[in-house]
């Protein structure tokens, strides 16, 4: 039934002088509803994302302003890249010099 509504009020929203009166009372009849998502986003969610833009705020300058500490507080898959990525480099450079030799 309500499909059936949906249907007949979209075909009737297209027509020139009733189809105006018909989108406006359709968003007046959303008006509440819409309403109540824009309120729960602000109450919800926006004081989360807030909280959540402040902590990285603060670890960005945690960051630039102990570049040491770094390397520290990088997660352990970092950590071992970072070892691995040393362990090429310390390879490829001894290939360079057995290249050279």
């Amino acid at each position: 039934m309500k499909m059936l509504i949906k249907r007949v009020v979209r075909g009737m929203a297209g027509l020139p002088v009733l189809g105006r009166l018909i989108r406006i009372a359709v968003a007046v009849a959303r008006l509440p509803r819409d309403n109540e998502l824009r309120d729960a986003l602000a109450r919800e969610q926006l004081p989360m994302l807030l909280k959540n833009i402040s902590d990285l705020n603060a670890r960005v300058l945690a960051a630039e302003r102990d570049p040491a500490n770094l390397v520290e507080s990088t997660p352990v898959a970092l950590r071992m890249m970072a070892r691995e990525l040393a362990a090429l480099r310390e390879r490829i450079d001894q290939l360079e010099a057995g290249l050279r030799s």
